[in-house]
């Protein structure tokens, strides 16, 4: 006989329990792979933008030095749009990688959405250079993966909707 705390073996789940609709309670391999990439992706980026905060001055004296005819004022411009893109995707994939493991449904399409910008942004620059570096090959497929995995069956079935229907 249960007790007044324990549901009857016979009665179904109820409440929000995360085990008690369709989704499984083990987290799928899908969305460790979302996770992980989005927190190696964030690292990345969080430490090429530090990195690049750092050295702003010397980095700006290279390319005034280097360009033909860039003043310092443009060189300034060039690294601070090449930082605050970076930054803020890094910001968000790193936000997304901590909360997609808590079942959070905007963290999957918040960092869906940043690593699809982050592939784009990553495929122009490869085009724009003319070539493929180390580092936008890494950036690319990490993006790449991250939108596979969260676009991934399991993981829409593990990670709640993010509006109920009523």
């Amino acid at each position: 006989m249960p007790t007044p705390l324990q549901p009857a073996a016979s009665e179904p789940a109820k409440g929000n329990d995360p085990a008690a609709g369709d989704a499984p309670s083990v987290m799928p391999v899908s969305v460790r792979v979302a996770a992980i990439t989005m927190g190696v992706l964030a690292a990345l980026l969080l430490v090429n933008a530090g990195l690049l905060w750092y050295g702003f001055g010397v980095t700006v004296d290279r390319i005034v030095s280097e360009g033909d005819g860039v003043t310092e004022a443009e060189a300034r411009r060039f690294v601070l749009l090449a930082l605050i893109p970076y930054l803020g995707i890094g910001l968000i994939l790193a936000l997304a990688a901590w909360f997609l493991p808590r079942r959070q449904p905007w963290a999957r399409w918040i960092g869906l959405a940043a690593s699809f910008v982050l592939a784009l942004l990553t495929l122009f620059s490869m085009l724009a250079a003319g070539g493929i570096t180390v580092s936008s090959l890494l950036l690319f497929v990490l993006s790449a993966a991250a939108v596979t995995s969260l676009l991934s069956r399991t993981t829409g079935t593990w990670v709640p909707r993010l509006r109920s229907r009523a």
